[in-house]
């Protein structure tokens, strides 16, 4: 038994009792393996565990407001974390954080005003930073809303930070124990869980959140050569501020968070499916009703994949579509350890000599080849055209190996920064 069975264990038991009174009563089943012999009880005392509670705004007489006044003393150093939301959500959360004494991280997918308090480029923070450099910036109190998160790195140092309390805020009560250490679910929309918070009397950290912002406030972001990652940044940040861009899951997500996207654009991601599958037709079906530029930020095996949602009477001159091409799944060169030696590339990465140009072409898009910066400069006048006629697909060619050469270069460089700012 490991300690990551024993969380799981805990979870799954702490889910099913939380929803035995959740809208309505109702029995719950456990199933509880049993190892042999099963006669002999030789534990003087059960361990204490983890146990999860779930407050809406009645809580039959305790309500959250009175939750929030006896709890919020207890910390100081409260840290919200907001994952995937709408625009309209994201502003509702913005106008209650402002001016507020709690560090706030948000990523691309939060739709966060750029406007905002919101601290981004946390991500290259937390890996720059040595263990002891992190110790002040842990929270004593973590909130999260929204949906999914993308930082691995937020991830880990959060479960890695001792006595690290949670609260989950969503709408529908559901648990979410992203970091191993949900204690509390609160039923309620972000907005009116935080109008209440504020009410509440607190002994909040101001210090606390202004070291967030400075911290990452000493990172810039790094030029790079011609690579995926240079491109990203160039297409992305000429976006026209009303436009809306989709992400594709595996590296262009994560590449999107490299980025200072323009006020107003607004992100939308089948983020939590962790696939492939499926994102051409969410944009093609998006942009078909939208009245705004639609880019869609796609890898090439992603697209190959969808392709046929292009084959369909409904594509329409606002739709955009920007493919990474380096020949196969290149966010796998990235991974430490693993050999690419050998068929180990051809079938590990899905290697590939393919281009979406003659399947653009007709489909009746405007087709566009990268293969350098010159070319990316001059194509960007053609994507971001409000006024054309007729979808836009940008096929951006890069070398993999290269690609995951310059995220290298990148990151050591934001490493570098940080050693000479503590110096």
């Amino acid at each position: 038994r490991t300690e990551e069975d024993e969380w799981y264990a805990n979870r799954l038991v702490n889910e099913a009792l939380l929803e035995v009174d959740h809208h309505g009563y109702g029995p719950v089943h456990i199933n509880v393996p049993l190892s042999e012999p099963l006669f002999y009880f030789t534990a003087e005392a059960l361990p204490s565990v983890r146990r999860m509670v779930r407050r809406d705004m009645s809580d039959e007489g305790r309500t959250l407001a009175f939750f929030l006044k006896e709890e919020l003393p207890k910390y100081r150093r409260v840290l919200v974390v907001s994952g995937q939301m709408s625009s309209d959500e994201a502003v509702g959360v913005a106008a209650c954080l402002s001016g507020s004494r709690v560090a706030w991280l948000t990523e691309v997918l939060g739709n966060c005003p750029s406007a905002s308090e919101a601290v981004r480029g946390f991500d290259a923070l937390l890996y720059a930073a040595r263990e002891e450099d992190l110790q002040a910036l842990r929270p004593d109190l973590v909130i999260t809303v929204g949906g999914h998160v993308v930082s691995k790195r937020l991830k880990q140092f959060l479960r890695r930070t001792p006595s690290l309390v949670h609260w989950h805020v969503s709408p529908d009560g559901l648990p979410a124990d992203l970091f191993c250490a949900l204690t509390t679910v609160v039923e309620a929309s972000p907005a009116d869980f935080f109008r209440l918070f504020f009410r509440s009397e607190a002994l909040l950290s101001g210090a606390y959140a202004q070291l967030w912002h400075e911290s990452c406030a000493r990172l810039a972001s790094p030029e790079t050569g011609y690579s995926e990652i240079y491109a990203v940044r160039r297409v992305l940040e000429a976006l026209p501020p009303h436009a809306v861009l989709h992400l594709a899951n595996s590296s262009a997500v994560r590449l999107a968070e490299l980025c200072r996207l323009p006020e107003g654009v607004e992100v939308q991601c089948n983020r939590g499916v962790n696939g492939i599958e499926g994102s051409v037709s969410a944009a093609v079906g998006y942009a078909a009703v939208s009245d705004r530029l639609n880019f869609l930020l796609v890898g090439d095996l992603s697209f190959f994949y969808d392709m046929n949602a292009l084959w369909n009477g409904h594509v329409r001159s606002n739709l955009r579509i920007v493919v990474l091409n380096n020949g196969g799944g290149a966010i796998f060169h990235a991974l430490p350890g693993l050999d690419m030696a050998g068929d180990t590339r051809r079938f590990v990465t899905a290697s590939h000599g393919a281009s979406a140009a003659g399947w653009a072409e007709s489909q009746g898009f405007t087709y566009l080849r990268v293969t350098d910066t010159v070319s990316l400069l001059a194509a960007l006048d053609d994507l971001l055209d409000e006024a054309a006629t007729a979808p836009v697909l940008l096929e951006v060619f890069t070398d993999a190996e290269t690609d995951a050469e310059e995220q290298r270069n990148y990151y050591h460089a934001i490493k570098e920064e940080w050693k000479n700012f503590l110096r």
